[in-house]
């Protein structure tokens, strides 16, 4: 009967009535977000965001395939100002932002006097002016690995195998086999899925020319993203939706669909790194275009993988332990 009356009413009018459908289940949400940016004054929480987006970039940098002396320097000078709002707050100085924030700080400085090369003196200058008189304040140093070492636990049980993994962004240009990352997505593919309706989707880029064409358009893979020998463009299809109250399900079914996929890849020994798609919608028309996505699915992101060197550097990117996450609801 329901399929019968949508065949009578015109589409102009469905598509009206879905949209305001629409509105009226997602403004709550968007609401809840501007609300925050607009009137959520917990300047701890906004500090600790800039401080980690900061030293991540920092941390990210140091291990390039190739670190180009004196980088990110608008990125430190904004850190170490981060830094001094951390402390006129007079926030925990054992916090992992920001002791991860000035152990990046120490080994960007040690970095370049290894180097024997000589920083803008301005940032110099902040740089002291930061240490000064904070102590032994540690966090984690970048880590280097062989390739044996970095994959010595890839069959080892759970624990081991998934505190293993690391993104990786130094690639080699040996080609990774079709059967081989189809083997990966098999493996993907057992990951829950609501209702078993498998909305994810896979684009496997090895073209230089879209590769390149994806990379222009991508925020985040500066300095590496052009020795990825595949990229893997995650998508999810919308139609596999009832209606608007299954809304987020796309985006969660994929980014389980996404974790698996990563330490399939690692099982399978080969390095990866996710690339985020949080972009305008000029960007997604753009990728739409050159993969030639149909407008009934989402992208979600971008996963750039390949054989690794003998030798890489891995961001620590320090996590919280559970108990600084979780919340007990006993009685």
């Amino acid at each position: 009967m329901k399929s019968k009356l949508k065949k009578l009413i015109p589409r102009r009018i469905l598509f009206l009535y879905y949209l305001h459908s629409a509105k009226k289940a997602v403004l709550p949400d968007i609401s809840r977000r501007v609300h925050d940016k607009v009137y959520n004054d917990s300047e701890a929480e906004k500090v600790k965001r800039d401080l980690t987006l900061a030293y991540h970039i920092v941390e990210k940098g140091l291990t390039m395939p190739v670190p180009r002396p004196g980088f990110g320097k608008n990125v430190v000078l904004g850190l170490a100002d981060t830094i001094f709002r951390y402390r006129n707050l007079n926030l925990p100085h054992d916090d992992l932002e920001f002791r991860q924030s000035v152990s990046v700080l120490r080994e960007y400085l040690s970095f370049h006097k290894d180097l024997n090369f000589n920083l803008d003196s301005d940032v110099l200058e902040k740089l002291n002016h930061v240490m000064k008189g904070l102590g032994p304040i540690e966090g984690q140093s970048q880590i280097m690995f062989t390739r044996e070492e970095y994959f010595r636990d890839k069959h080892e049980p759970f624990d081991k195998f998934c505190m293993s993994r690391y993104s990786v962004r130094n690639y080699t240009d040996q080609e990774v086999p079709l059967q081989v990352l189809y083997d990966c997505i098999d493996l993907a593919q057992k990951s829950p899925s609501f209702c078993n309706r498998q909305p994810t989707r896979v684009h496997i880029v090895k073209s230089p020319g879209k590769k390149n064409k994806i990379l222009e358009i991508q925020n985040g893979n500066r300095g590496f993203g052009h020795l990825a020998e595949t990229l893997l463009v995650i998508s999810s299809v919308i139609s596999t939706t009832k209606d608007i109250h299954e809304r987020n399900e796309n985006h969660l079914n994929g980014g389980i669909f996404i974790m698996s996929l990563l330490n399939a890849l690692h099982f399978h020994g080969i390095g990866a790194c996710s690339l985020n798609w949080g972009v305008s919608n000029d960007k997604d028309v753009k990728m739409r275009e050159i993969l030639n996505i149909p407008e009934n699915e989402v992208i979600l992101m971008i996963i750039s993988c390949g054989y690794i060197p003998e030798q890489i550097s891995v961001a620590a990117s320090p996590r919280k332990k559970a108990r600084e996450i979780t919340t007990e609801h006993l009685s």
